[in-house]
């Protein structure tokens, strides 16, 4: 793994940040087995990734809660690339969730067999930006932006975590043949949640 600088490193052309994962942990997510009901909920940064977790955690377990309510989302659905608590995700119970922000070229490449489902949402980058901007600003592992304008010019070269947003939905539009997906955006999604409560 190249480090870029104190925050991020970068491995097979993505930007991760820094003490969050290894080359090794990347290279072994390409052979993660994967099951027939398996579900991945795939993201770019900022744009519905909690949201999406708590909506597939209450559809897989609110009628039958024994005691999941008490479990933290990271633990009911951890991350594959940054799994910084050492889960072991192939011997958790039917059906495993997991979450990532990985491009669609460094997930396993069971993904193909088109059985997994995936849910890949997306969001308008303008408030990707402005959320990343703020997010950016109180988290201790990621650079205090200098101010906006800074900011912006590194999310345009995709030099933040996760790279580039325009590469990352793309390659996963393009290569939307290639999985079993299912596209949500963050807009719809509000929208739709927005109807149901009037």
């Amino acid at each position: 793994m190249e480090i870029v600088d104190k925050y991020l490193c970068k491995y097979k052309g993505f930007y991760f940040v820094q003490n969050q994962t290894s080359a090794e942990n990347i290279d072994s997510i390409e052979s993660f087995e994967i099951q027939d009901d398996d579900i991945f909920i795939i993201t770019y940064p900022k744009s519905g990734t909690v949201w999406t977790q708590n909506i597939v955690s209450l559809i897989l377990y609110e009628s039958h809660r024994d005691g999941t309510e008490n479990i933290t989302l990271i633990d009911r659905i951890p991350w594959l690339e940054y799994n910084i608590f050492q889960v072991d995700l192939t011997s958790r119970p039917s059906p495993r969730v997991t979450c990532s922000h990985l491009p669609y070229y460094l997930v396993p490449k069971g993904l193909r067999n088109k059985r997994a489902k995936i849910i890949y949402v997306y969001r308008n980058p303008k408030d990707i930006l402005v959320s990343m901007y703020h997010f950016h600003k109180i988290s201790v592992t990621l650079e205090t932006p200098k101010d906006f304008d800074t900011f912006l010019e590194k999310f345009l070269a995709g030099k933040v975590g996760n790279s580039l947003w325009l590469d990352h939905i793309e390659g996963w539009c393009t290569h939307k043949d290639d999985f079993n997906i299912l596209f949500l955006s963050y807009e719809e999604m509000k929208k739709v949640s927005w109807i149901h409560v009037m």
